[in-house]
């Protein structure tokens, strides 16, 4: 077993996703498909049936005109010539012009969702690696994040009550990724928009990285990763903490909670500030216009003996009247 694959077993044991259907994610680039061929490879060391778990999705969102093509017929042949199962995507040009790295994001997962569901998959893989966490870190310092986006991309997470996202490169450099793809003979797809650096990410990667390693050493990747480790520990132990303050919650719905926030006197803004997040992805709200600022709103008004109204991002009205306070989420989607 090759050394990339011995990590990406470790990572992610043949043991535990072999049973189920197993929805890989493949661009035709050199991460996704260097964990295809490594999962593909553990499966076919562990038992003969193995990889019948595995199903290749691809995403195509045909921005790139004819290299997008390429891109999906790629994937398509090397999922025949690997005799796996295919499910490929296709998003209309109009859907997605102008809009955001996050929102191209949003749509990819969506879609990837969407075919996890159609092939019954439990798992749904990754080829996020190490360069990308540190890219990540960066680019969410950059924006002025938290604890918890310091601690940068999760091995795995929760997509749904069905669903759980595996990233098992993540302890991969990328380098270790093109040794491994170039002693397999495995060609890939190279995007050329990853090196147009008007993208955030690429810039991070194709200009800012380089001049970091060149000013502090090789080891700045290291470093960085490090820090996204103990911000991971740390977040999890505020997790932990804050969960006591279930205690106060008096009603929940679907759309609305009522506190009761007369014990909240020996709570920190912290611990506050942080149930207050993992209550919003508990409820499933919009987080992503939830700034610092309005957690540090939020926190102080459940303080104030004063009544408070707030409008929060995403139509959720907060209102606090004595010792009570009401989130209310309006207009709720159907």
């Amino acid at each position: 077993m090759k050394k990339l694959e011995q990590k990406v077993d470790l990572a992610f044991p043949c043991v535990d996703w072999t049973p189920f259907k197993t929805l890989v994610a493949v661009s035709g680039g050199p991460d996704s498909v260097a964990v295809l061929r490594a999962l593909l490879a553990n499966a076919e060391s562990f038992s003969s049936a193995a990889k019948e778990s595995l199903v290749i999705a691809h995403v195509n969102h045909g921005l790139r005109g004819p290299e997008s093509d390429r891109d999906a017929e790629f994937v398509a042949n090397l999922a025949a010539e690997l005799n796996l199962a295919f499910i490929e995507r296709s998003t209309e040009k109009n859907q997605i012009i102008g809009h955001s790295e996050e929102d191209l994001r949003n749509f990819r997962y969506k879609r990837l969702h969407a075919m996890a569901n159609e092939s019954g998959a439990r798992y749904l893989v990754m080829g996020h690696n190490l360069d990308d966490q540190v890219e990540t870190i960066l680019f969410r310092f950059f924006r002025g994040t938290g604890i918890s986006g310091l601690a940068g991309i999760p091995s795995k997470r929760l997509a749904s009550d069905a669903l759980t996202i595996v990233r098992p490169l993540l302890g991969v450099t990328r380098h270790e990724i093109v040794q491994y793809l170039d002693a397999i003979g495995q060609k890939t797809q190279e995007d050329q928009s990853n090196l147009d650096s008007n993208y955030t990410r690429n810039y991070l990667r194709n200009e800012l990285i380089p001049v970091l390693k060149e000013r502090f050493g090789g080891a700045v990747t290291e470093s960085i990763t490090r820090l996204g480790n103990q911000a991971r520990e740390l977040d999890g132990f505020l997790i932990e903490t804050s969960q006591q303050l279930d205690r106060i919650i008096d009603q929940e719905s679907t759309h609305q909670i009522v506190l009761q926030c007369e014990s909240l006197t020996q709570d920190s803004d912290l611990i506050i500030r942080t149930w207050l997040r993992e209550l919003w992805i508990r409820k499933k709200w919009p987080r992503q216009a939830m700034s610092s600022a309005w957690w540090s709103k939020i926190s102080a008004a459940l303080f104030t003996p004063q009544d408070q109204i707030l409008n929060l991002p995403c139509t959720i009205r907060f209102e606090k009247k004595e010792s009570k306070a009401i989130f209310t989420r309006q207009n709720e989607p159907t």
